[in-house]
């Protein structure tokens, strides 16, 4: 199972999530980097998967939260009402 995929875009969940980990990084000419990766628990063979959900290169820190926030709602669970 893959998680690649463009921000916001409807991501397979057959696996549980367990979390979700962020880099930060300054870059050569003043950009930041920004990585995200997804850690999902396989309960048929008891590991763990780490899938890559972002990597990118943006301007400002701004845009920079904007892909962590469309990345992590991409992954939100629906909440029960």
């Amino acid at each position: 199972m893959s998680l690649d995929s463009a921000a916001g875009a409807n991501v397979p969940a057959s696996l549980p999530l367990q979390y979700i980990s962020v880099e930060l990084m300054p870059v050569a000419g003043g950009k930041l980097s920004v990585a995200m990766q997804a850690t999902l628990l396989d309960e048929e063979a008891l590991e763990f998967i780490g899938e890559d959900l972002a990597n990118e290169r943006v301007d400002t820190i701004e845009q920079a939260l904007a892909i962590i926030r469309a990345n992590v709602a991409a992954l939100a669970l629906p909440c029960a009402a």
